[in-house]
């Protein structure tokens, strides 16, 4: 699926015009990230919040469900249950590539100047919200987009740190731009993020440093908790195996037949 930036930009400009209360502190309602995806996905409002086998699907139109999940993919088992078997269902997921933050005193209101998180988003975040749902991912009714955008957190400076800023609570994600939508539906492309010295008996430390070069804006590769999710998710669409013992570590080999991203 290609982004398309002028229908974004669009979106969000009608929304800001017509319901700006949605951008005032307390008056918020659906959250404004999760309601641009919907419009840009379906601009059509009798396609949105849709009573589908007991449960409400974000958009359902021709035999498609879309479900925005602004937070993860946490929960969403009953969902899938009732969903893929008689419907395709497509779950949307919007990763911060560039992040602007805001901060707001709690005793003030006063807003922070913004500045760019050092934080950046990328696939592996993505697959490693789908260990949440990992017996539904070989569904052939199953299909993950990443959303990888440009987007301003807001948050509320309540935390237990002396700046407040630990523990804090976002209050809003605001999108500004999409740089482009990562699938997940095929093998392949899953196999595109299995590195390329990741061959046979490689460890999760082997994974770690060679997702490096696939995901350039982890500048220090994939931290360890991250890829135990990912191996996870891999060995459940079988693209890798389980081989043995390396020391006090697990070794995979790729699967027969699967390439990686080189």
């Amino acid at each position: 699926m290609q982004p398309d930036k002028e229908k974004l930009a669009r979106i969000i400009t009608e929304l800001r015009d017509s319901e700006h209360e949605r951008y005032n502190i307390g008056t918020l309602r659906e959250k404004t990230l999760h309601l641009v995806l919907k419009k840009y996905l379906e601009e059509d409002p009798a396609f949105h919040e849709i009573e589908t086998n007991g449960y409400v699907a974000d958009i359902r139109k021709d035999g498609i469900i879309y479900e925005i999940e602004t937070s993860g993919f946490s929960g969403l088992g009953p969902k899938l249950s009732a969903y893929l078997d008689d419907f395709r269902v497509y779950l949307v997921l919007p990763l911060a590539r560039r992040k602007h933050l805001c901060w707001m005193d709690p005793g003030t209101g006063e807003l922070s100047k913004k500045h760019v998180s050092p934080k950046k988003e990328n696939e592996y975040d993505l697959l490693f919200e789908l260990v949440r749902i990992l017996p539904y991912i070989n569904h052939p009714n199953l299909h993950i987009l990443g959303f990888m955008m440009d987007i301003e957190e807001l948050r509320i400076a309540d935390g237990w740190s002396r700046d407040g800023k630990k523990g804090s609570h976002r209050i809003e994600k605001i999108p500004l731009d999409i740089e482009y939508i990562a699938e997940f539906s095929t093998d392949d492309d899953y196999g595109k993020f299995i590195p390329g010295n990741c061959v046979t008996d490689f460890t999760v430390k082997d994974f770690c440093k060679g997702a490096k070069s696939l995901a350039p804006l982890s500048k220090k590769g994939l931290d360890t908790r991250t890829a135990y999710a990912v191996i996870r998710v891999l060995e459940a669409r079988g693209l890798i195996s389980k081989t043995g013992k390396s020391g006090r570590s697990n070794t995979y080999s790729r699967t027969a037949g699967k390439t990686s991203a080189d």
